[in-house]
Formats: C-alpha cells, structure tokens, sequence
C-alpha cells in the first residue's frame, strides 16, 4: 500500500460505491426493459482491489454487455450513447448489410418466445415465430439496438460527487493514522 498507511475509510467508500453503481445499473436495465432473461442483470457486479499504488475499482458484466451499454448502429440509424463524462458518443458497434451480418434469429425466437409475442400477417393469421424472429432481425439490423448506457450513466452522473467523498475518507483516513501515531 502507499506510503504504509491503511486506508481503511477510502476502502469502505469504494466498496459502498461500487455496490451504487451496480444497483443503479440494475434498475436502469429494468427501467429500460433490457431484463428478459435476468442473465445481464445478475451478471453486474464490482470489485475493489488493492495494489502498491492504492486502490481499483472494477466494473464486471456479461459479454455483451458492451453492447446494450453502447448500443449498435443498425445499416440506416446511427445510435449513440452517454460516456462516463456525460457526453454523447456514436456507438463503436454496427451492424452491416447482407444476411450473415444480421442478429441471430435463433436468439431473437427465444426471446419472442419468453414475451410470448404474437404477430398476424395482413390476412390476420399468426405467422410463426421463426417468421416474426426473421423479420424482427432484418428490422434490428436496419434501426440498430438503442444505447441502454446503464454503467455509464450512473457513473457519469455520481463521478463529481465521488470525487468529493473520496477525498473526504482519504481526510478521515490521514487523520485516523495520526491520531494512531500520536499514541
């Protein structure tokens, strides 16, 4: 640890901001109604680690997380999200034309399924599901999926504040080693 101090204070704050952020992340997932399976929403999660130098604060998430953070921009919609200084960004990820590069189909059944979403054709018939994921794919890769910004925005919002309050228990933490040196 730097300088041999403990640091005790600055490592409770960081653990209760972590625990912050991941709730925020969870309800603005919710909000958004980007929960279907739960899988993302369990998959949020923090650690704080101690090195030589202090301490890391680490955000985790599935693997696609990135993209419902970010959103991608389908082949006719450019989509954009919020970054952790609160500016609007483009989203790195997009879509291009042609059939491969469509979302999975398979994927979208299932979550069609799960919602039990039916659709009718002109006629008023329920068309199949494989249909609907098909024609829901061509449509996601057109318009792209919209930014969910569910780790950054949380972030972007409380980082002043986060400042201040860690500054605050690294105060509280000097202090408490002088008083234990004093003795």
């Amino acid at each position: 640890m730097a300088l041999g101090l403990k640091y005790d204070s600055i490592e409770a704050y960081l653990k209760s901001y972590g625990k912050y952020i991941v709730k925020q992340a969870r309800k603005i997932l919710d909000q958004k109604d980007k929960n279907t399976t739960g899988k993302l929403r369990k998959s949020l999660r923090y650690k704080v680690i101690e090195n030589e130098n202090g301490f890391d604060i680490k955000f985790y998430a599935s693997k696609y997380a990135a993209f419902v953070n970010k959103g991608v921009s389908g082949t006719q919609t450019t989509r954009t999200y919020i970054d952790k200084d609160g500016k609007r960004k483009r989203s790195p990820f997009k879509y291009k034309s042609g059939l491969g590069n469509a979302p999975n189909i398979t994927a979208i059944q299932s979550w069609i399924n799960k919602r039990n979403i039916k659709a009718r054709d002109e006629l008023g018939r329920f068309i199949k599901s494989k249909s609907l994921a098909y024609l829901i794919s061509k449509s996601i890769q057109k318009k792209g999926i919209p930014a969910a910004s569910f780790y950054t925005q949380p972030l972007s919002y409380s980082f002043n504040l986060f400042q201040k309050e860690l500054v605050k228990n690294f105060k509280t933490d000097i202090l408490n080693e002088i008083k234990t040196f004093k003795k």
